[in-house]
């Protein structure tokens, strides 16, 4: 009988899920599609190559607003449940607010593990699709990456390219590379010439190589104090150029961070989303449960509106709450791990302690 009504808790729970998901997600593609297609018409695209980058950016929107989802989607689950009276033959039936819950919870826990380890990088996929297009559409021509102990980049300019690879950044001064070397291609992409200098410099559009040597084919090598190459990279934001945390999947991440953090790059805000997408099991159990303790006691402390009122309010509280604590994690004004599972945290506990209060005395 326990396992029959907890099948038929989840189902009910999953349905307004889905009914929600549904609601946010057609608000998200149609305010996204309006952007998205001011940002088309100023290239003279249509409409077709607008909505194709809507659904690039959709599923991580969408992971956005999962809280919500899952804190709506949980207060009209209980709602429904309480005015069929149906939670009054359970609560009959011997059954405690934590039994009926438990099914509700642990749902919730699989669900939010499947969506960050199988949702979340089929999003951040599509989402790097999108900044792909994005980027030859606006011309930025530079391309960064980061692999193990090494950055690289490649820069077109008017008589061929170029590729780069520097061993790290310099921490003592903005802009700097160290451990250059830099292969130059013409514009059929053959091999022109190689330069290696131990150190170059970013600055106004100049990436000034210092003590650089030069390998032209079997000719003798030059060393030259200086050579300059144009470069559309900018000294101020080089460390925060080469990967958005957004389009690095929660499988890419640690990989990404230990290797950019080698080379010297800030990979704080990789840092915090990796624990953020950690954390969101926990966060998205205690949406349920900030749900529980405003929807349980219906008909005796909150009408339906109230019910409702509340879980706004408490929604965007947490909400907020959780953007100024992340944002202080990105700032370094406190460890990345702490900042994405303290808000998790305080709503489970707080929810928990308000629950057995309530319902058990």
């Amino acid at each position: 009988m326990i396992g029959a009504l907890n099948l038929y808790l989840v189902r009910r729970f999953a349905l307004w899920l889905v009914i929600v998901a549904l609601g946010f997600g057609t608000v998200a593609m149609l305010g996204d599609f309006l952007e998205m297609l001011r940002f088309a018409n100023r290239f003279n695209l249509g409409a077709g190559t607008a909505f194709k980058f809507t659904l690039h950016r959709l599923p991580l929107l969408l992971m956005d607003f999962l809280p919500f989802i899952f804190l709506f989607g949980s207060v009209f689950c209980l709602l429904r449940l309480s005015q069929a009276q149906e939670l009054a033959v359970i609560r009959a039936a011997g059954l405690s607010v934590w039994q009926f819950l438990k099914p509700l919870l642990v749902f919730t826990f699989l669900l939010s593990i499947l969506i960050v380890l199988a949702i979340e990088p089929i999003g951040a996929h599509l989402h790097n699709r999108y900044t792909d297009n994005q980027a030859k559409l606006t011309s930025q021509k530079s391309g960064l990456s980061v692999s193990t102990g090494s950055i690289w980049f490649r820069e077109a300019v008017e008589n061929g390219s170029y590729i780069s690879r520097a061993r790290e950044i310099d921490d003592a001064q903005m802009g700097r590379l160290l451990g250059l070397e830099i292969m130059l291609l013409n514009t059929d992409g053959a091999f022109e010439s190689r330069i290696t200098a131990p150190s170059g410099e970013i600055v106004n559009g100049i990436f000034r190589l210092d003590n650089a040597t030069i390998y032209r084919g079997t000719a003798i090598a030059e060393t030259v104090p200086q050579f300059d190459l144009p470069t559309s990279l900018m000294a101020e934001s080089l460390s925060n150029s080469f990967v958005n945390a957004r389009i690095i999947n929660i499988w890419q991440l640690p990989g990404y961070v230990l290797a950019a953090g080698n080379s010297g790059i800030d990979v704080t805000r990789h840092q915090v989303r990796f624990h953020s997408l950690i954390a969101l099991p926990i966060l998205l159990v205690a949406m349920v449960m900030v749900a529980a303790c405003f929807s349980l006691p219906t008909g005796r402390m909150f009408s339906t509106g109230q019910t409702i009122g509340m879980s706004v309010f408490s929604g965007f509280a947490l909400f907020l709450f959780n953007d100024f604590i992340v944002l202080m994690g990105e700032l370094n004004l406190m460890p990345a791990a702490l900042a994405s599972w303290t808000p998790a945290l305080i709503a489970l506990l707080l929810s928990i302690s308000y629950l057995l209060t309530t319902e058990d005395g």
